[in-house]
């Protein structure tokens, strides 16, 4: 029951537990996003590609036929829209130019004629056989309606001056062509005829003289047939007409118009007809305030609307899609080279986002451009062009820069150019205008450590953007008028002050966002007059010159082996507010008494110790980033509180009782970078220099080496990658300020500050003695 009743009590937080808490980052479902890169390059590519499709600007207005014009309408960029209209009219002439296609069955004739032998041979064999029954001639044949003939080739006795006479006129007529309308032929042959022999293979176009004897067979047929067999003596002008029937009802086209395959050419024709296009300059007016919209200008703004609405072709859109997604991915080489393992997938969802986000910034203004292109008065605002050098290209590589390093600026100004390339067409002076203009941003951005700072860059990257603008007309060869020129300067400029407001707007945000700690924050939270720091300065003064002297230690330490001496600096500044709590247990702020010398060696070593945690938790309530709490947690590594824990051993020996070392020191955890590393050192050899009565070059030089050997001994860098050629460095550079501060001075002329007074002058004023008299 007893152990029940103790487990089921609520143990105390560890100290360990406190500094774990006032290290901990709240991992919500945006921190674990943040951890998928891989989702966001697909988010990036998907969203970048969407974009960077051309499809620029908002269009021209809604007019119909007969609308009046609100305004005049300039076109805003050179442009070629297709003319609906012109091609229908080429398709047209093209199918009206195929030449009508007739079929010639030359085999036809020949048939006949050869039915014509095989008729009068059985005939002839009927007669010899003195058979009078003459249907079975008739029979042998495909011939129709043959029993009239039948009786005349009796009567001539199957002769072959008969049947050479048929034989010929059916020769005759097939060789004038018959067909089945020859006024359609004289219609559709104007422009010639393409005859195709079937038995050939052969085709050619004759004109329609070469077809104007051909025989219509509803018209014209058996006229000839009876003008033919009225020439042949072995025809009895009593059989004519009959044999004229028979002829004419066997006979049939041998020239047929073959409708399929002329429509199937003229529409072949037609869909060779490359597409017209009208081509729209630049400043070319379409139409004038208070003009009547006509039917034709309704229509190219319908096709100009269109035109800028329509998804590209499939093989233009693979590419774009392509060429994001390499230069997305080649982020992955290029953040991996700058970037601590640790970092690298926060880094790259973080950059795949940037992405995202600036091609939508780039968008949006090339959206706007356009649109106010279209509604602006006056032929020099009215291209879109002229707004595109105030785009913000600067914007991306400057916020690059100043959340991440000048490496990734560069690669992201290169990004920007490409896609920005994209969105104009490939238009190459613009993608070099974007690719320098991020370049010298990131540049004139490198060294600015506020946002008052930011503003400069601001107008120097204006001035740069003018001077490239004139570089690229220059290249064009200068072909608009002064006015717009001088417009065109005035907007590249305001690009330069219009990127740095996009940056200083969106880096507060892109902080929260990502967790990350900038130089202008940093040197926000360096401000003296912030409450924290104003708290120590007053109620812990002794801590807060300490906590000066350390940041000018830490700062020299890391400009020596080139680690980031703002953040040191800055850490170094809070790195001891947690004494704020029991500011007089700490030696720095009492004045007069020691509290330890009433406690027990064991509880003043809670009490320092307790100033880490403290120090987290007040840190974590006044919302200081994660690197400012690293360096207070890890200030102190694991030391041993050496002077309370000597003490103890001292009583332990006339106690006789055991002193455990992990009682004496502090919970950690190790500082893990170098910077962490620096900070630890600083602190120390700024406490130790202050036990030196004479601080020469030689003392510090060694208590330094004893610091640095110690701390080494103890394990207390293990975790960093600080190497022993930066630690020398680091070395000398606290010596140096050290020296600097603790510098000799020459006596003041008729002063002696170090001659001892026995008592005080009775004349004298005793300066600070209120002071004195009422802090004690």
């Amino acid at each position: 029951m007893m152990r029940g009743s103790n487990s089921s009590k609520v143990e105390p937080r560890s100290p360990a537990s406190r500094i774990e808490r006032g290290l901990e980052e709240r991992v919500g479902w945006w921190d674990r996003l943040l951890d998928r890169p891989v989702l966001w390059a697909l988010i990036a590519i998907v969203g970048t590609s969407m974009l960077v499709l051309p499809r620029v600007g908002s269009g021209p207005p809604e007019w119909e036929p007969g609308d009046v014009a609100s305004f005049d309408l300039v076109i805003p960029f050179d442009i070629s829209l297709r003319d609906e209209a012109a091609t229908e009219a080429a398709r047209a002439e093209a199918r009206e130019s195929v030449v009508p296609v007739y079929d010639l069955e030359p085999r036809l004739r020949i048939d006949i004629e050869e039915q014509l032998h095989v008729f009068f041979a059985a005939c002839r064999d009927a007669l010899t056989e003195q058979n009078t029954d003459l249907v079975a001639p008739g029979a042998l044949t495909d011939f129709v309606e043959t029993d009239p003939m039948l009786k005349i080739m009796e009567s001539a006795s199957c002769s072959e001056k008969l049947e050479e006479a048929l034989v010929d006129v059916v020769d005759v007529a097939a060789r004038r062509n018959i067909v089945d309308d020859r006024r359609a032929l004289e219609r559709r042959g104007e422009n010639g005829v393409m005859l195709r022999n079937l038995a050939s293979g052969s085709e050619r176009v004759v004109p329609l003289s070469t077809l104007s004897d051909a025989i219509d067979i509803r018209r014209d047929l058996e006229q000839v047939l009876r003008a033919e067999l009225l020439e042949r003596p072995a025809v009895a002008r009593r059989w004519i007409k009959k044999t004229v029937d028979f002829l004419a009802v066997n006979l049939a086209p041998n020239l047929v118009y073959n409708r399929g395959e002329t429509a199937q050419r003229a529409r072949l024709a037609a869909e060779k007809v490359v597409p017209r296009s009208r081509e729209l300059r630049r400043g070319q007016v379409l139409i004038r305030r208070g003009d009547t919209v006509t039917p034709e200008v309704a229509e190219t703004l319908r096709v100009f609307r269109r035109e800028r609405l329509d998804t590209n072709n499939l093989s233009q859109i693979s590419g774009i899609v392509l060429l994001v997604c390499l230069l997305v991915i080649g982020w992955w080489p290029a953040l991996r080279l700058v970037s601590p393992t640790a970092e690298l997938r926060l880094r790259l969802s973080m950059m795949f986002i940037l992405v995202l986000l600036f091609t939508a910034a780039n968008r949006l203004g090339l959206f706007l451009a356009t649109a106010i292109a279209f509604n602006a008065q006056g032929s020099a605002l009215s291209t879109a062009e002229i707004y595109f050098w105030a785009l913000p290209f600067a914007a991306g590589p400057a916020t690059v820069l100043v959340l991440i390093g000048m490496q990734p600026a560069f690669v992201f100004a290169v990004f920007g150019a490409g896609v920005a390339g994209i969105m104009l067409g490939g238009d190459f002076p613009m993608t070099a205008y974007a690719l320098a203009s991020g370049v010298i941003a990131a540049l004139a951005a490198r060294r600015s450590r506020d946002r008052a700072s930011l503003s400069r860059v601001g107008l120097v990257v204006g001035a740069a953007n003018v001077s490239l603008m004139f570089v690229i007309e220059l290249y064009r060869g200068i072909s608009d008028s002064p006015v717009s020129l001088a417009f065109a300067a005035l907007f590249a400029f305001v690009g330069g002050p219009l990127s740095v407001g996009v940056v200083s707007f969106l880096l507060p945000v892109f902080e929260s966002m990502f967790g990350i700690t900038t130089a202008t924050r940093l040197l926000e939270l360096s401000n003296q007059n912030l409450p924290l720091l104003k708290r120590l300065s007053l109620e812990a003064p002794g801590t807060y010159q300490h906590s000066l002297a350390v940041g000018n230690l830490a700062e020299a330490g890391a400009e020596a082996i080139g680690a980031n001496s703002l953040l040191l600096r800055v850490c170094a500044y809070y790195h001891d507010v947690g004494k704020l709590v029991k500011p007089d247990y700490f030696v720095e702020n009492q004045r007069s008494g020691n509290p330890h010398d009433g406690l027990a060696p064991s509880m003043s070593a809670l009490v320092i110790q307790s100033h880490v945690k403290e120090g987290l938790e007040m840190a974590r309530e006044a919302g200081l980033p994660l690197s400012i709490r690293q360096g207070i947690a890890t200030h102190h590594g694991t030391k041993l509180i050496r002077y309370f824990f000597n003490k103890a051993n001292e009583r332990s020996i006339d106690e006789k009782s055991a002193v455990r070392e992990s009682d004496y020191r502090y919970s950690g955890p190790k500082p893990h970078t170098k910077e962490l590393g620096i900070l630890l050192l600083a602190d120390a050899v700024e406490a130790a220099a202050r036990t030196l009565e004479v601080p020469t070059t030689g003392k510090l030089q060694a208590m330094i080496d004893k610091i640095f050997s110690n701390d080494l001994e103890d394990g207390q860098l293990d975790d960093c990658d600080l190497t022993f050629s930066e630690l020398d460095k680091v070395a000398s550079a606290f010596l140096w300020v050290l020296t600097s501060m603790y510098h000799h001075r020459i006596d003041y002329p008729g002063f002696d500050f170090n001659r001892r007074q026995g008592r005080r002058d009775s004349n004298s004023y005793q300066v600070g003695e209120t002071a004195v008299s009422a802090g004690s």
